[in-house]
């Protein structure tokens, strides 16, 4: 009896902690550790959950689950999203390490967590959630005064994190307010429910409250945790432009693809903001979000599990209408707002306790062992039927193997983030064959992770200019130069197969390519093309452009650095370093006329810039320096009107990227070479020579 309550128990608790450490545990071990940390522990959740359910089918002798009016809703929602995680992408490990595993772990939870947690187990729910949010509240107020979080992960780990409400356990003051939210409708729930106040409400809820007012007070404007979420203009236009494909209507762009999907379709007036820089991983709301990334399917599945879920209230328990109002709380913050991993979280273990509390009530799905006779031919009518529950055994060692498989691949997934981590701090204290080593192992242990295959290429061609600028380079060293040259292409170009819609793979291999311009014939072609298909993925992108005007400025091809740097001014006329850097280009024609324009091209830089600005200076003095110039050539400063066009401008041959660019709404197919992800990189050991680009200086 005790062993049978013991199995009972572990999963109560295990969700229980789920959600406690969802809010308040951090692992300060790789570089996006808060975010990590949220997302691994919900992938090891479902895994732990996957394995309580095989213990107690095992127990059982069959398979069973509990079956409430909103159990195929999720399981509709969960096969959109596995749809769209594998049908939208080649190589789909980004998304079943992003959004799409996150959406698939929930929706595992919630189902398989009802048939494990025992009923009348939601109190406990609601308390566990006002205990975890008290502790929120109390390390936020510990960091305001100097001893809080940040301060602990400062001295562990070494780092200089701010000792304010910058950092917060949850991710940002945003998600730690709609915790509080959530909680507080439980709570009030729970004390309405039951018609009294317990001590534990009593002292709780001040607290609650108080901390939900600190939150709302930080993200108020002007504040450094204040609130910046896409436009919802721009994020329709966005979502309706994804829909004009057949296919992306229908299943999405992928659950983690919406960054992508941002930059290729962002309005052209959202450069006129203060969030023209910014790429957004999600839509304004949820809804837009489903629609774009998971398609007509992912959208009318979750569509149908809220109309399942409003139904169901009518007919719930009064025990579980607490917890009903606070998963009914989730659903309306996901229609006004983003949704974030530790919300998904909550809302989830809070759909497995209400399923739980109900389960008394509710259909089985029993899938009982399949019984083979075996029967002696010989003695057909004197021998007994043996029964085998092999076909349970196999579902057993199936689902086991299963299970297996994904703690070793999220634990290899996680230690690759904590070598990239430390070669992040190998790289920050000068040890940058520590730091390529580390990387190199990172790739190693998960290849298919295009951000990965991006920084450990731009390390290898780091390392060889390093290199390069020695004052005396040995046979040695000129073939680690060139090994170390072909990887940093080879990790390029395999980030682009990895995931060829993303602008910053493209780029990445842009500038590497650009770094190899003078040992390399072909060098310049192929930088030229790796920018113009960056530039389509990220077609309002002006720093896109303004780096591909300095390629064609340093082969002195001025016409069309000048096009091409028009084409940047036209997509943010407001942007200094646009108007400086084609200020630049016309100088180097050397005529009447473009030193004319050039100098007007300074002036607009020059009322762009804050007065009195180290940028401010420079450009002022380049001013004057251009005067004195144009002074001593005998070029006035005023055009003459009987002059003809300006050199620079005369011609109207279309840029590379208007060749490229006819429709910049829809993105060409890109095709990129078959790359090897399991070849072992090289090993190259070097000295760092720090190297200074001020190309940049303005943009």
């Amino acid at each position: 009896m005790k062993i049978q309550q013991l199995f009972k128990q572990i999963p109560l608790w295990s969700v229980l902690t789920t959600v406690f450490l969802s809010v308040l545990l951090v692992v300060p071990l790789t570089d996006n550790f808060i975010d990590h940390t949220k997302t691994y522990l919900l992938f090891l959740s479902s895994i732990l959950m996957i394995l309580f359910f095989i213990i107690k089918s095992l127990r059982q002798g069959s398979i069973k689950i509990t079956i409430s009016p909103i159990t195929g809703s999720l399981f509709f929602f969960g096969l959109a999203v596995a749809a769209s995680t594998f049908f939208t992408s080649s190589y789909p490990i980004e998304a079943l390490l992003g959004m799409g595993g996150i959406y698939i772990s929930a929706t595992l939870i919630a189902i398989l967590g009802g048939s494990l947690i025992p009923k009348d187990s939601t109190s406990q729910f609601i308390k566990g959630m006002t205990l975890t949010s008290v502790v929120l509240v109390v390390a936020t107020v510990l960091q305001m005064i100097g001893f809080g979080p940040a301060q602990l992960v400062n001295k562990l780990i070494g780092t200089s994190f701010p000792t304010s409400m910058v950092f917060n356990i949850t991710g940002s003051s945003f998600i730690a307010l709609q915790v509080l939210l959530v909680t507080l409708v439980g709570a009030v729930a729970s004390i309405v429910s039951e018609r009294k106040v317990s001590k534990f409400f009593a002292a709780s809820l001040p607290i609650l409250v108080v901390g939900a007012g600190i939150f709302a007070w930080s993200l108020l404007p002007g504040k450094d945790t204040s609130l910046i979420l896409p436009a919802f203009n721009s994020s329709w236009s966005i979502m309706l432009d994804s829909l004009k494909n057949p296919r992306s209507a229908l299943i999405g762009v992928g659950p983690s693809a919406y960054s992508n999907t941002y930059s290729t379709f962002k309005p052209l007036w959202v450069n006129n903001t203060a969030q023209w820089s910014a790429v957004f991983s999600q839509a304004r709301i949820f809804p837009i979000t489903i629609l774009t990334t998971l398609g007509t399917i992912g959208l009318a599945a979750w569509v149908f599990f809220v109309v399942k879920f409003a139904k169901l209230k009518k007919r719930s328990l009064i025990s579980s209408k607490p917890i009903h109002y606070m998963i009914a709380s989730t659903l309306i913050l996901q229609f006004l707002l983003p949704a974030n991993t530790i919300l998904l979280t909550i809302q989830a273990v809070a759909i497995a306790f209400l399923i739980a509390n109900e389960k008394h009530r509710l259909p089985l799905l029993q899938l009982l062992t399949v019984k083979f006779k075996i029967i002696n031919k010989v003695e057909l009518d004197n021998t007994p039927s043996k029964i085998t529950k092999f076909p349970l055994y196999l579902s057993i060692v199936l689902g086991l193997a299963g299970v297996v498989t994904m703690f070793y691949f999220v634990g290899r997934v996680y230690a690759a983030n904590v070598l990239m981590a430390n070669s992040s701090k190998a790289l920050a204290n000068n040890e940058v064959i520590k730091s390529y080593e580390l990387q190199q192992k990172a790739v190693a242990l998960n290849p298919y992770l295009d951000t990965f295959r991006r920084r450990y290429a731009s390390t290898n061609m780091v390392i060889a200019i390093a290199l390069s600028n020695k004052a005396d380079v040995t046979e040695e060293e000129k073939q680690q130069i060139s090994s170390l040259l072909q990887q940093a292409v080879r990790e390029a170009k395999a980030a682009t197969t990895l995931d060829p819609l993303d602008s910053q793979n493209w780029l990445s291999l842009a500038q590497i390519y650009k770094n190899m311009i003078d040992i390399s014939e072909d060098a310049a072609d192929w930088t030229v093309q790796s920018y113009v298909t960056a530039i389509e993925t990220n077609p309002n992108d002006p720093a896109l452009r303004i780096e591909l005007a300095q390629v064609f400025a340093a082969q002195e091809d001025y016409q069309q650095a000048i096009n091409i740097m028009s084409q940047a001014i036209n997509l943010k006329p407001d942007l200094a370093g646009s108007h400086f850097n084609l200020a630049l280009i016309l100088e180097k024609v050397d005529q009447p006329e473009t030193y004319r324009e050039a100098r007007i091209s300074y002036q607009r830089t020059l009322v762009l810039l804050e007065n009195g600005s180290d940028e401010y200076v420079i450009v002022n003095q380049k001013i004057e320096d251009l005067e004195t110039l144009m002074e001593q050539k005998g070029i006035s400063l005023e055009p003459e009107q009987a002059q003809q066009a300006p050199t620079g401008t005369e011609s109207q041959v279309p840029s590379i990227t208007e060749q490229n660019l006819g429709n910049p709404s829809e993105v060409a197919p890109v095709e990129v070479e078959n790359v090897d992800f399991n070849a072992n990189p090289e090993t190259t050991e070097t000295q760092e020579i720090p190297t200074t680009d001020l190309s940049d200086e303005l943009n």
